[in-house]
């Protein structure tokens, strides 16, 4: 989610790979922060939708056409890169979606995110970014990339495959539709604790609800945000979806 925000920002911010890989990471070890007590407010539908994007809407129908509902919409607007986000559940498969959309002075661009929470904790996500996480592997996170895929119905497909393959035993568990981001925030904040716990922030959190990075944690994101590292994250991200798609 948001860490794909903060690969913009990185990029925006210093759009030079030399830059990047070299002085980069200590600039944002003293700049950018990592959203913790993340507090989404709703905005209003029909102004939300009037504003995105064509590729933003067309997913929007065809969620709609594949039988979720929606949860709500939201913005987080940060200093250099603004995100949107529409939020649905689909309450027979206990699946939940979310369309992206984050907007810089230098870009815009558009992603879609399939989300299942398991009863053991555990959380399968499948999307279609065009960009790989921020986030190093997370241990309760199985996450796979499918950026060529432009199809909601595709997608949601590739996910039901990979749940039966990887977890058929795991049982999945409603999404509470009456705190609205609530169960986002909450899955947000075991993000940062998880990236705690691996030494890549520290463990305060500001007024602002944000986590500082450690020097490891710069270093680490940085290389995953710029070439060569996003390109080379980007294809092993790609081809472990792929092979897993094959070994179905």
């Amino acid at each position: 989610m948001l860490e794909v925000l903060i690969v913009i920002a990185v990029v925006i911010i210093f759009w030079s790979p030399l830059v990047m890989n070299t002085i980069g990471p200590f600039i944002i070890w003293r700049t950018q922060k990592i959203p913790t007590r993340v507090k989404f407010v709703p905005a209003d539908e029909a102004a939300f939708m009037e504003e995105r994007s064509g590729e933003f809407k067309n997913y929007d129908s065809e969620l709609a056409a594949l039988g979720f509902s929606t949860v709500g919409s939201s913005v987080l607007l940060d200093t250099h890169v603004n995100g949107h986000f529409r939020l649905y559940w689909h309450a027979e498969l206990q699946i939940a979606a979310m369309v992206v959309s984050t907007v810089s002075a230098a870009e815009e661009f558009t992603y879609l995110e399939f989300t299942q929470l398991f009863q053991d904790g555990s959380v399968l996500s499948v999307n279609n970014a065009g960009r790989p996480e921020a986030y190093p592997r997370l241990a309760f996170k199985s996450a796979f990339q499918f950026s060529e895929v432009q199809s909601a119905e595709i997608l949601l497909s590739y996910t039901q495959k990979i749940k039966r393959q990887i977890k058929p035993n795991s049982v999945p568990i409603d999404y509470d539709l009456v705190s609205g981001f609530g169960g986002v925030e909450k899955h947000m904040r075991r993000e940062s604790d998880e990236l705690l716990n691996l030494g890549f922030v520290n463990e305060t959190i500001d007024e602002q609800g944000k986590r500082s990075l450690t020097l490891l944690g710069a270093f680490g994101m940085t290389f995953r945000s710029v070439s060569p590292g996003l390109r080379i994250f980007s294809y092993f991200n790609q081809r472990q979806a792929r092979q897993m798609l094959e070994s179905i």
